[in-house]
């Protein structure tokens, strides 16, 4: 009989909540920044997930720029040569599941 596998408890795609441990993780992402808009800085912030194609990132660009017509948003890419690829931050898949990040030098907390 086979096991389960621990790390996607929920295979249906539709949810929000699911995630996928069976497919490499992508090694270009695209995400959306905000920058402060002064020439002359480098003064930039992320502000969405990092999403595995350029249209999933166009989406939030959009929202974002929607809800906050005066900021200067774009959309970035990263490209990583580690082979799996890791990323700092969730990456949203194509079909909406999710690749979380690994926690490194995390302590596993007990309870008393």
């Amino acid at each position: 009989m086979m096991k389960p596998n621990a790390l996607a408890p929920n295979r249906d795609s539709t949810s929000p909540h699911s995630f996928c441990a069976a497919a490499a993780p992508p090694v270009e992402v695209f995400y959306v920044v905000q920058s402060t808009g002064v020439l002359g800085e480098r003064d930039h912030r992320l502000r969405s997930d990092l999403y595995e194609t350029r249209p999933q990132a166009a989406v939030k660009l959009a929202g974002l720029r929607h809800a906050d017509s005066g900021g200067t948003y774009s959309v970035w890419k990263s490209v990583t040569y580690i082979e799996p690829a890791e990323w700092l931050h969730r990456v949203v898949r194509s079909d909406g599941s999710l690749i979380l990040p690994r926690l490194r030098g995390a302590e596993r907390l007990t309870h008393c």
